[in-house]
């Protein structure tokens, strides 16, 4: 059986990097294989995170499986990094990449352990940062040189790589898995109580925002498209679930200017796991007005409470939903996520899309994710 090692952040640092790594270890796990998680002692120094905080709530800093060794900004340990997963002895090493930041340190990492004939498979998440950062093609051209084979979750990061590698790498490309460490299924009703909705009448029209609200996630369109008049003849309402990374006064200051405050719901901080659930079960459906993006980990906690989503068409977001059938793909303007939202209430589509993202369910699977990565490696050279 294959020993393998992810790199990457594990927990008790928060965010859908740690919790994605989580997932793949517990499926590995779960397949009876040999796994751990190096992660970093220090991820980003603080005048570079634009959150409160990096680790989550009630959990210890020892967590089965994961080792926190990499400091991005000491060189001494990821030289230390390295020798440790040298003396484990890995037939692989997953190397977790989604921003320029880590770059140089990931690289030289993957530089040592290649010297040993480790094989090396970058899990891509962006090829570009959702913000640019100076030199970011010079970094991130450094670190891809250092890898043997990649993982891709979306069409639209596999075309980016393509800009990048050369020769005869493999990439292989699988969707986002659904999320399955959020609890169960919660009543709406309930839901709504627990989250302190004024009414948990089932009648009543709740749509989610979730996640860390960041510039290209488009809440600032959300907001103009519930002041639009038809939104509010249908009397919905936004639940935005999630920390700020923008600035918050601004969204305040456009709910003001639109007279939307009797209508949405703010719960400004970051929603540990005990709770996830009850946001995305108070609601009928989610939104995601993306201004660009290439996968997402909200669809995936959406589809594990069989909610519906609207997306917006950038990135890779199109390839999680079958319009009009288990959600919606609209175009990035206020017409457009309007219009799906009238069609989905005065339709009554809730039951039947919920039905269809069930059934999609069994395509986005953690253990069969797991899988694929030995499959990458069976067909190397180094196997």
């Amino acid at each position: 059986m294959f020993k393998k090692i992810i790199i990457g952040p594990g927990y008790p640092l928060r965010g859908g990097i740690s919790e994605s790594n989580q997932a793949l270890y517990n499926a590995f796990k779960n397949n009876m294989e040999d796994v751990n998680i190096i992660s970093y002692s220090l991820q980003y120094p603080k005048i570079l995170f634009p959150g409160k905080k990096q680790f989550m709530d009630n959990i210890d800093k020892d967590v089965d499986g994961v080792k926190h060794l990499i400091n991005t900004l000491n060189p001494l340990s990821w030289f230390k990094t390295a020798r440790h997963i040298i003396q484990e002895k890995p037939q692989y090493v997953i190397v977790r990449y989604w921003h320029p930041y880590f770059a140089f340190c990931l690289s030289i990492i993957c530089k040592i352990l290649s010297k040993k004939s480790i094989f090396i498979i970058a899990w891509i998440d962006n090829v570009h940062p959702h913000e640019s950062i100076p030199f970011q093609k010079l970094l991130t051209s450094y670190f891809l040189d250092s890898c043997d084979a990649f993982f891709v979750m979306s069409n639209s990061v596999k075309r980016d790589l393509l800009n990048y590698i050369e020769g005869d790498k493999k990439i292989y490309l699988s969707p986002h898995p659904v999320y399955n460490v959020f609890g169960d299924l919660v009543k709406k009703q309930e839901a709504r109580k627990i989250i302190g909705l004024p009414s948990s009448n089932l009648r009543d029209k709740y749509i989610l925002f979730f996640g860390l609200v960041r510039k290209y996630k488009g809440l600032d369109l959300l907001l103009d498209v519930m002041a639009s008049s038809q939104v509010q003849q249908l009397s919905i309402n936004l639940i935005i679930a999630g920390e700020f990374y923008d600035s918050k006064d601004k969204y305040l200051k456009k709910i003001n200017h639109l007279k939307l405050k009797n209508r949405i719901f703010l719960y400004d901080s970051y929603i540990p796991n005990r709770d996830v659930a009850n946001y995305f079960c108070a609601a009928d459906m989610v939104v995601q007005p993306y201004l660009s993006a290439t996968q997402s980990g909200v669809s995936m906690i959406a589809y594990n409470f069989n909610k519906p989503i609207i997306l917006t068409n950038v990135g890779g977001l199109s390839e999680y939903v079958q319009h009009q059938k288990d959600g919606y793909l609209v175009d990035v303007n206020v017409d457009s996520i309007v219009e799906a939202l009238v069609d989905f209430y005065q339709n009554n589509r809730e039951d039947s899309f919920a039905k269809a993202v069930k059934q999609k369910q069994v395509n986005y699977n953690w253990s069969n994710f797991a899988k694929k990565f030995n499959s990458l490696y069976d067909e190397s050279d180094y196997s």
